[in-house]
Parts: C-alpha cells; structure tokens; sequence
C-alpha cells in the first residue's frame, strides 16, 4: 500500500528543510500560514474526531429501534456516512445492528449532523490527463443534462426470518437491521416474520409474514425533484405510507399479479392471496387502481349510433346493484378513505366502504397505525 506524506495530503504541513533556507520569510505571511493550518485542523477534527458531550443527545433504546430507524426520525435520512459517524461515537456498542431496549446511543445534534454530511471528503488528485488533438469540427450546442440520483430502500425493522436477493446474486440470504436495498433487489418475509423499509423519500414500507417484494425502480431528476418508485408484491401482505410526493408527476406504484395501485401521500395496505387475487383497502387519503392488463377490444363495426339518430327513450326502471366488472371493461378505479376493492383474474368488485374498527382488531393494523403515529421525522434534506 502506497502512503502519501503529509505535506501531499495537507498543503499546511511542509518539510523542515524547506524553511532552512527562509529565513528571511516575512512575519505576516508565515502568520497566515499558520492560522489557515489552524482551520484547517479545526474543520478536520469537526468530521473525525468524537464530538463533545453538549453536541450530542442520548437516546435510551425502545422496544423495535434500530440505528437506521432512529436516524430516520432525527435526521430525517440514513446512509453509510452516518452510519459510520454513530459508529465512532459509541465505541461502546460492538454491533451497530444488534441495539436492544434499554441501551443508551449517543447522536449528534441535528445541526452538526447536517454541517457535517455538506462537508466534503478529501480525495486524491488525479494526474491530468493529456489531451489528445481533435479534428476541427463545428461547435456543438450541448444537449440538456437530467441528472438522476438513485434511491435506496433501508431495512429499518426486522422480526423472526427474512431474506433478501441483492443485485448479481442467484440466491437468497439473511437480512439484517439497517441493510441497504437498491433497484432490482428483493426481500423475503418468512412465517411468523415482519420487516419495515424506509426509502429516501421518507415512505415507509412493512411486509407481513409470507411476503415476497422487488423493488424495480427507485430514483429522482434532481432538477424537477421527480421522483418514480415501483415495487411488485408477488404474494403476502403489504403496509404502505407514503411521503408527500415533491413534484406531481411523481410516480409512486405498487404492481400485483392483478392491478397496479398508484397514490401519493396515502396510507393503505395491498393484500395478494395465492390464487392471485388482490385486495387494496384505503386507511387514509386516495389511490388509483390501474389495470395492468392490455386495453379493451375496440367495439365492433355498426354498433355505434349515430349522431343526431332519433332514440326510443325507455321509461324508468330498477336499478341493478353493484356487480364486478369484467377485466377488459375498466382502466382505472378511485378508492377513497375507507374503501376496498378486490380484484382477480377476471373481474374487479366495485368499490366498497370496509368497517375500520373491525380492521383495528387485528394485530397486524394496530401495530402498523401505532409505528406509522411514532415516526414522524423532519423534513428530509434537499
């Protein structure tokens, strides 16, 4: 392994024997030098070194915390460079993913957090490359560059037996608290077994047992902050919150073998049985439910009336109850607050009101509603 000297990494610090000769170096200038090593160091020992006892909260350990899970709720974010940090601030805990109730964990105050995730690691210069000649051509007016920042998904909850599929990988293997999951990646939710992810954007996702997700597509246009999250339920039972979406295009999806429900600052949660069948029940705010299968046969020719053709209006007459509607005839389906519809391989059921407090027997809503009253972090940083 090559070691640069310090005076390569750190322009303040130079070699003895260069101010042999400088003896004649003017008081001011050596002054400056001095003070800029001293902001230098100053800057460096705010990333590195532990941080003192007033710029640090304790935070005692409840019952289904995690790190991730408490960095969502303080700092609004998670990612490895605050995992690091806390790491370094609680030498105390050998394993960062295995915190139990009760344990104390110190974290930096939300304003150094922040100061401290802009400051800008250093990298090595690269040596300049040399420029080969060109042959003349006539200028180019640059294409518009979108820039497009790749999410993640963070296991902040884990309960009995659950797996994961990470990108490059043929097989399944254990998940851990705080593991971090991209695009393309899958998780696994055994009998008797929960999980909670958070994604960037704040939405939070709870797999109940026998559930099997992919997440296909997590990013955002950091120029129009539009943001596009699919997930595909194969089979269980899935808990959805989801963040205030920035921008109204935004796209947030959940796909099943049946429908694909779209929302955007909604509580709901989708069901898939295994016959394929999917249930969608509305706790709070609105979702669209699209039919993911090819639109409808085009009517056939000479059906259609006319314009301006005279009717027989027929007179008044019962009107027929909810019935399903076959899978070619519908596009998309509004459930409101309170609803559910239920939709299988051949038709959906039109919309119907569910009976909430029945729902909140169940231990599966009540612990969902109580972790979705619990986390309420700030603002996310832009």
């Amino acid at each position: 392994m090559h070691f640069r000297r310090a005076y390569d990494i750190f322009p303040c610090v130079e070699p003895a024997k260069k101010f042999s000769g400088e003896a004649g170096m003017a008081n001011g200038g050596y002054s400056r030098k001095v003070l800029g090593c001293f902001f230098f160091a100053f800057t460096l020992a705010l990333i590195f070194s532990p941080l003192n006892a007033s710029e640090t909260q304790v935070i005692r350990v409840r019952k289904g915390d995690t790190i991730s899970y408490l960095s969502f709720k303080f700092y609004g974010t998670y990612n490895p460079k605050i995992a690091d940090l806390l790491r370094r601030e609680n030498p105390q805990i050998k394993d960062m993913d295995l915190i139990y109730a009760g344990q104390q964990v110190r974290f930096p105050a939300a304003e150094i957090m922040r100061r401290i995730l802009r400051e800008k690691t250093w990298k090595p210069t690269e040596p300049e490359k040399r420029m080969e000649p060109k042959e003349a051509r006539p200028e180019e007016k640059p294409m518009p560059e979108t820039r497009v920042r790749a999410n993640k998904a963070v296991i902040t909850f884990l309960e009995g037996e659950v797996q994961v599929k990470k990108a490059g990988q043929a097989q399944l293997s254990p998940a851990r608290p705080n593991m971090i999951l991209h695009e393309q990646e899958q998780i696994k939710v055994l009998a008797k077994s929960r999980a909670e992810l958070i994604l960037d954007n704040q939405s939070v996702l709870r797999l109940s047992e026998n559930t099997l997700l992919t997440i296909h597509n997590l990013d955002e246009e950091t120029a129009t902050q539009k943001e596009t999250a699919r997930m595909e339920l194969y089979l269980g039972k899935l808990w959805t919150r989801t963040a205030k979406l920035l921008n109204p295009s935004s796209r947030y999806e959940i796909k099943t073998p049946t429908a694909i429900a779209g929302v955007q600052g909604t509580i709901y949660q989708v069901q898939v049985a295994g016959d394929r069948t999917t249930n969608i029940q509305v706790f709070h705010g609105m979702v669209n439910v699209y039919n993911p299968f090819p639109a409808a046969r085009p009517a056939l020719p000479g059906k259609e009336t006319l314009p301006g053709q005279p009717q027989e209006v027929t007179g008044p007459g019962e009107v027929p109850g909810p019935t399903p509607i076959s899978r070619e005839e519908w596009t998309k389906i509004v459930l409101r607050q309170f609803q559910q519809v239920t939709v299988t391989d051949r038709d959906i059921s039109s919309p119907i009101s569910f009976d909430v407090q029945k729902e909140r027997q169940n231990d599966w809503v009540r612990w969902n509603e109580a972790r979705d009253l619990d986390f309420q972090p700030p603002a996310r940083p832009r």
